[in-house]
């Protein structure tokens, strides 16, 4: 499932943030208010934080959320995870993210960070990309995409505005997971990430 969000009022929060965020030493990015963004609704979303057995044909539900971010590096795409992230506040993500991407580089993550993950986020508008296809990583049941954001003309209120779009690309194991479920999912991160101010309330 594809779509693009308005998130001129997360750009205004983040702009508003930074400051706050620098000094506790923190750099604050966009991947920091969307991980937190999944993590809310993977709570009202169980099924998407499950891991699937094919094998035995058992769905296994999760209470913890270890978010996978998909890093690029010399050696190819390798995916650590920030474990349990349901505890974790949008500045504590941000400091993970940043710590994970940059120990994933520099090759000083353990096996354990790399394993027992329950859902991941791969961020494809680092390389420029709006959209695209994501991969699930198995054995979980979806994964999320987020792409550039770009300022595009948009039509409000029967009005041309100039919004900050951002790209989002959701791949469900539709074995488990209908479509119908993966749009509320979307629909649940739109909502909060359109209203940044509700993932200070979660």
């Amino acid at each position: 499932l594809i779509d693009e969000i308005n998130v001129n009022a997360l750009v205004e929060f983040r702009n508003k943030a930074k400051g706050v965020a620098e000094a506790k030493g923190i750099k604050l990015t966009y991947m920091a208010f969307i991980a937190k963004a999944v993590v809310i609704a993977l709570r009202e979303f169980p099924t998407f934080n499950a891991s699937f057995n094919h094998e035995t044909d058992e769905l296994y539900l999760k209470k913890f959320v270890n978010l996978g971010m998909a890093v690029d590096t010399p050696d190819g795409l390798i995916v650590p995870n920030i474990k349990n992230a349901q505890n974790l506040s949008v500045f504590d993500l941000a400091s993970q993210v940043r710590k994970l991407a940059d120990d994933t580089i520099a090759r000083k993550i353990s096996l354990d960070q790399q394993q027992n993950g329950t859902f991941t986020i791969t961020n494809f508008g680092s390389a420029g990309i709006a959209f695209g296809t994501p991969v699930i990583n198995y054995p979980e049941l979806a994964i999320l995409g987020v792409g550039k954001i770009e300022q595009k003309p948009i039509v409000e209120n029967g009005e041309i505005k100039i919004a900050s779009m951002l790209p989002l690309s959701l791949a469900v194991d539709h074995r488990i997971i209908d479509g119908a479920d993966g749009g509320r999912f979307l629909m649940r991160i739109k909502e909060l990430l359109t209203n940044p101010t509700l993932l200070l309330l979660s």
